[in-house]
């Protein structure tokens, strides 16, 4: 779904079923609208990542390499035409460390680096070859006794890159932990962590800088800046849940030399959400911060200022505030761009309800008018169209009046951009008539008294038949 800066709809298409992560996203010069779609698995997904155009026509379609099914977790397009993706993979493990059976199984949680164009796999990284078991924050709940019920110890649940040097960022919800990894060495080597049992780090901010927990969308910047959504929840459960009380998007610094972090800003809902799965963190080029509360279908864009004092832009929801925690309507993560121009093949759609005309034109986002035209026929040149109305595109649909005028017997709708260029038009039609509106007002009117003479009459039949019987059989007195 995508919403225009009013949080009018702009886009909607069911077709693709369960959807994850739509964003657009930039792949040799061109920008496409990408997400993951398949089956959502409850906590992790099996299915293919899309890449549609302009158009919102499949262009690419990606799958893990070595007959993996991608995660619904991640799906990030680096500058070298490549993509990161998450992949859950079922394998026997050890669980007796943390009560479980010495033969036990877990979802093991893996990055792959694919080249988009032949598929081909770049890098793969599994979390069981660097993390063990007794290092999860998840509840074993009787779960890693057979392959159909594997225990998910780690739930990697984002990925980054960092093109300068090649290092990649990972998140790891059930750890509390980002890890940096290097692409060197057998199987990734793991440089450094963040939070979780084993912090390389010492956190300057007594600990607001690295005591986030549940977290889901790391995403790396320049400075060693990472930002991070602190989730601060693993479920309802008030004892799982963070002692801040409520969820955070965090920036923070590095300084890997010295191995210290630092807390550079949090940012919280206005209504103090906790949102205990799903949730992003965008910085946006204007240096505003854009934050999707996942779980809770609500969206904040915030302004940090110089002296790092935090302001809340714009705080907005798109679902009921009273069914947040049931998360009934929600969104997995939600970003801001101007990047994205949908131009689809589609014509616009036109409804006609009596003397009015609704018009819209699902994924077109360079509409700001419409423009209601009018001819003798449908064959005449384009100079002989008239204009009969035109006016502001508002919301997803708009509605001009469909009126008779003399000489015309067809209309037809042109969409305009913003500097009133056509489009796109649909097609022509004949409009009703003022006479055939007064025509079929008068006949309304007709249906409606006879309709209420015959209800009159139904009720007026049995009264006047009763009165008859009862003077029949009156005592005639002599």
């Amino acid at each position: 779904m995508i919403l225009d800066g009013d949080g009018n709809l702009v886009y909607m298409e069911k077709k693709w079923g369960e959807v994850m992560d739509l964003r657009p996203q930039t792949y040799k010069g061109e920008t496409y609208l990408t997400f993951w779609s398949g089956t959502d698995d409850g906590t992790h997904g099996r299915g293919i990542y899309y890449m549609l155009d302009s158009a919102y026509e499949v262009k690419h379609t990606v799958i893990p390499a070595n007959g993996l099914e991608g995660d619904l977790h991640e799906f990030e397009i680096t500058p070298e035409g490549t993509a990161l993706m998450t992949i859950y993979e079922i394998i026997p493990a050890d669980l007796s460390s943390v009560g479980g059976p010495v033969d036990g199984w877990i979802y093991d949680g893996l990055f792959q680096e694919i080249d988009i164009e032949t598929g081909a796999l770049v890098f793969e990284w599994r979390a069981s070859s660097h993390y063990s078991v007794d290092e999860s924050f998840a509840p074993l709940k009787g779960h890693g006794r057979s392959e159909a019920d594997a225990w998910d110890f780690f739930h990697i649940n984002s990925v980054d890159k960092d093109p300068a040097t090649g290092l990649y960022y990972i998140s790891s919800r059930y750890m509390h932990t980002v890890t940096c990894i290097s692409p060197h060495g057998e199987n990734g080597t793991v440089l450094w962590r963040l939070g979780g049992k084993r912090s390389s780090f010492t956190d300057l901010a007594d600990g607001a800088a690295s005591d986030f927990s549940w977290q889901h969308h790391v995403r790396h910047y320049a400075n060693d800046t990472l930002t991070i959504f602190d989730n601060g929840a693993y479920d309802n459960n008030a004892h799982l849940a963070t002692p801040h009380g409520h969820s955070r998007a965090l920036m923070v610094r590095l300084d890997t030399d010295e191995m210290t972090v630092d807390l550079v800003a949090a940012f919280v809902s206005p209504s103090d959400i906790l949102a205990h799965s799903q949730g992003s963190v965008q910085i946006l080029p204007s240096g505003n911060v854009f934050v999707g509360w996942g779980h809770s279908a609500a969206y904040t864009e915030y302004k940090l200022t110089a002296d790092g004092e935090v302001e809340v832009l714009c705080d907005t929801h798109f679902g009921s505030a009273a069914f947040f925690g049931w998360g009934w309507v929600k969104s997995y993560r939600a970003f801001k761009s101007a990047d994205w121009k949908g131009r689809p093949k589609t014509k616009p759609d036109v409804a006609v309800k009596r003397n009015r005309i609704f018009v819209s034109w699902n994924g077109a986002t360079e509409v700001r008018r419409w423009r209601l035209m009018g001819a003798a026929n449908a064959e005449v040149e384009d100079e002989e169209w008239v204009v009969m109305e035109e006016v502001e595109k508002e919301g997803f649909e708009s509605m001009m009046h469909l009126v008779g005028k003399k000489g015309v017997e067809v209309v037809r709708v042109q969409a305009l951009d913003e500097s009133g260029n056509v489009l796109e038009v649909d097609g022509e039609f004949k409009p009703i008539q003022d006479r055939d509106v007064v025509a079929l007002q008068l006949l309304l009117a007709l249906l409606a008294c006879m309709s209420f003479g015959l209800i009159v009459w139904a009720c007026w039949l049995p009264a006047t038949r009763f009165s008859r019987e009862r003077i029949r059989y009156q005592r005639v007195h002599i």
